[in-house]
């Protein structure tokens, strides 16, 4: 690598993933491309920190003593970075894998115009490997949801494999333009975790920034592995509808109320509180529904228990 090539800065943030951080941290030493890893641990109880301060001792940790959520852990993280003037952010998901090259193919487009403010990789399942997980996305305020481009498709998909402009990425992977960050701001930390992504693609394509698809970029993702094994069901249920509903009204106009509220009652309340009631899941009912009110009573940051 050239010495003038851009400074990169990896941030994974952690909670209780030791299960799943080691192979994360693993694929991520393996790159072509020289990055800065910084691991912010979100108050894990397990020997998640252990982990990186012994098999990873090149590694930064980064060590909050409590769970700060996704935004607030990310932008621990980011601000670190920025700090170090580092010219682009990768954030990362812990429960991924990175393939070698990865981390090269992100930076090489970005560099291409630099008014592209994010690059999205081709995200895969890691079970099983060959199908999409996100190849690209969409967000609008007139729907109010964030959409995955390809999703399950085979990863050699023709149409999949072509660079395109996105107006969502995913903050599961996602290389984030330093100086974009500097002018639109960091991830939203009302939001805790669960649409902040998508929260962020709206600000930086408001602001002139380009999102873009690229397809040589692969990541696996064990998919929502730490909404599974951290958090529940009910609990991230409830965070999905309370975000998706502040993030609409933090940038909608009067006029995005005609297909919003319609399509979200339809899709996020009539049909799987149904669903919910016909397969006995009152732990989805539950999400639902405190999602809603904790929406109403205006709730930020960390649900209340």
């Amino acid at each position: 690598m050239p010495m003038s090539a851009p400074s990169v800065a990896v941030i994974v943030v952690n909670f209780n993933g030791a299960e799943v951080l080691r192979d994360c941290l693993s694929s991520l030493s393996k790159s072509t491309y020289h990055s800065t890893i910084i691991v912010v641990d979100n108050g894990s109880t397990d020997n998640s920190r252990s982990i990186v301060q012994t098999e990873f001792p090149n590694a930064r940790l980064i060590s909050s003593k409590e769970n700060l959520g996704f935004a607030a852990g990310n932008n621990l993280g980011i601000r670190s970075a920025l700090a170090d003037n580092h010219d682009y952010i990768f954030v990362l998901n812990n429960d991924t894998l990175v393939d070698r090259s990865c981390i090269e193919h992100l930076v090489k487009r970005a560099e291409e115009n630099s008014r592209i403010g994010a690059v999205s990789p081709k995200i895969l399942f890691a079970d099983p490997p060959d199908r999409i997980w996100f190849a690209g996305g969409s967000y609008n305020l007139w729907s109010g949801v964030s959409r995955h481009f390809g999703l399950r498709a085979h990863a050699d998909t023709a149409k999949y494999n072509i660079p395109r402009l996105i107006s969502f990425a995913t903050g599961c992977a996602v290389l984030l333009r330093s100086a974009a960050l500097s002018e639109v701001g960091l991830f939203d930390e009302t939001l805790f975790m669960y649409h902040e992504d998508a929260d962020l693609s709206y600000r930086l394509k408001a602001a002139g920034w380009e999102l873009v698809y690229e397809p040589r970029a692969i990541v696996w993702h064990k998919e929502a592995w730490t909404t599974r094994r951290t958090i529940g069901r009910s609990w991230g249920l409830r965070l999905c509808v309370r975000n998706i509903l502040a993030v609409h009204q933090k940038h909608r106009r009067w006029y995005h109320a005609f297909t919003f509220y319609p399509s979200f009652s339809w899709r996020w309340l009539v049909l799987p509180i149904i669903n919910a009631l016909v397969h006995n899941r009152p732990d989805v009912i539950k999400g639902i529904v405190g999602g809603v009110a904790a929406y109403l009573r205006n709730e930020q940051g960390k649900p209340l228990k």
